[in-house]
């Protein structure tokens, strides 16, 4: 696995396409994400491509579009009310109620239905959370500080606990953290970041300080009272059946997914009672 298709993945589906044409489109929204829409254009158009065609869908029905600022993706929720939604965690979690998300399908990263925040520091550094109280903390993934604050650090304030630093990429919170300069003490990292650190010579000598609990992974979601039923019902069949599908094999392993699954309603729930505390 490259880098390249690290970043693919943590972008997990996209097209360039502006704007949206209307209720069957999707919002892929996950703030943070590395990369751009341009790096991912030809995966992302393919992934649109196929989603149309498996839901039974004319060619140009409906457009995939990206997003990883935060607010910007949320204007464009209220401006242009896509029908549904690929989003990360937080986004879920923290506007799912005001924006009447409803989930419709797990994906399933690298296969797991699983993922995870990581503190990492230097092999010198803090043993646990507790001793860290007061180091610097670099992360790109510090845009609801909410979500940090209550399901990663268990209900500590990360702006009172931490100094922060916020960067642009798990690979920069990494370099602040073992680059010779120091400009950090620790690094955030997503489940995604983690899973590319072993590739990362800058990681080498790192080691765990404090982990979240197991969370579930992005869902992908309809808007209540945007999508139709019946694109609902054609779009959830399409996800749930591309891992199955071996004519999007190499695709899916591009965007370093398995597929999608039915989601683990439960799992989200015990998210959001951490998210609601």
């Amino acid at each position: 696995m490259n880098y390249r298709n690290i970043v693919v993945g943590a972008a997990i589906l996209c097209s360039v396409a502006t704007g949206f044409a209307g209720p069957r489109d999707v919002m892929v929204f996950y703030p943070g994400a590395p990369g751009s829409p341009e790096e991912a254009t030809e995966v992302m158009n393919n992934f649109g491509a196929y989603l149309a065609k498996a839901a039974g869908l004319p060619d140009g029905a409906l457009k995939v579009v990206y997003e990883n600022d935060l607010d910007t993706g949320l204007a464009a929720i209220a401006k242009d009310k896509p029908g549904f939604a690929i989003v990360g965690l937080p986004v879920y979690l923290g506007h799912s109620a005001k924006l009447k998300m409803k989930l419709l399908a797990q994906s399933l990263p690298a296969g797991r239905k699983v993922d995870g925040y990581y503190i990492f520091g230097r092999a010198d550094g803090p043993a646990n959370l507790q001793a860290a109280k007061g180091l610097k903390l670099a992360s790109n993934q510090l845009y609801d500080k909410t979500f940090v604050s209550r399901v990663v650090l268990g209900g500590q304030n990360v702006e009172e606990f931490f100094k922060l630093k916020e960067v642009h990429s798990g690979l920069r919170a990494i370099k602040a953290v073992a680059g010779e300069q120091k400009k950090a003490d620790l690094a955030l990292l997503d489940q995604h970041q983690y899973d590319a650190k072993g590739e990362l010579e800058e990681a080498k000598g790192l080691k765990l300080v404090h982990r979240s609990p197991e969370l579930p992974t992005a869902p992908a979601v309809f808007f209540e009272g945007v999508a139709a039923d019946a694109d609902i019902a054609a779009i959830k069949k399409a996800l749930l059946g591309m891992g199955a599908n071996a004519a999007v094999k190499e695709l899916l392993q591009t965007m370093t997914l398995k597929g999608f699954i039915a989601p683990d309603t439960a799992a989200y729930e015990s998210a959001q009672k951490l998210y609601d505390k």
